[in-house]
């Protein structure tokens, strides 16, 4: 708590851009800024230590390399040029790329499949619907046609006279209970 107050004690005082640059310093922890703005830890001096600080400064080297790359110039000319295809990030997501495209293909298959199926679904049922009106106007025309009064309609009008309508009523016909 007593190294904010300080600090801030500082900035209030602080008047030179130099000083300025001095307190951000401090306050980042031991980092040191360097000409283009980018801020970078301060390496252990040590007398004794000659290689981890070569060590250290290659790693930097690198990862710095590696972050400059990284989102290297992104503009428009870059994209349809197809220049932002050689930067380090797309090199490195090539496999994430492919797999969003293989998981696109297969959504839009999936869908046209199932649109398919609707589309022959929704046939079916009008197939359906007009076979069963079909059926139901066919028996009614069977039932019509089975009944007794048409059917004697048709034998007089083909001439057929062996058969006339019954004169009595048609009775039971029972079994005997009493013996054999």
């Amino acid at each position: 708590m007593a190294e904010r107050d300080d600090t801030q004690q500082k900035h209030q005082q602080a008047q030179t851009p130099a000083d300025v640059q001095a307190l951000a310093d401090a306050a980042v922890g031991g980092q040191q800024r360097r000409p283009d703005g980018s801020a970078r830890r301060a390496a252990a001096t040590d007398a004794g230590s000659a290689a981890p600080q070569e060590d250290q400064e290659v790693m930097r080297r690198f990862v710095d390399d590696e972050d400059a790359d990284e989102y290297a110039d992104v503009s428009l000319k870059s994209i349809l040029g197809g220049d932002i295809l050689q930067s380090r990030f797309f090199q490195r997501q090539v496999l994430f790329i492919l797999f969003c495209a293989f998981l696109m293909i297969f959504y839009t298959g999936n869908r046209y499949a199932s649109q398919q199926d609707i589309i022959l679904l929704d046939s079916l049922k009008v197939q359906v619907e007009q076979e069963r009106y079909r059926v139901l106007t066919q028996s009614s025309e069977l039932l019509n046609l089975s009944r007794q009064s048409h059917i004697e309609k048709q034998l007089i009008l083909n001439g057929d006279t062996a058969l006339k309508p019954p004169v009595h009523h048609p009775f039971e016909i029972t079994k005997p209970t009493g013996g054999r």
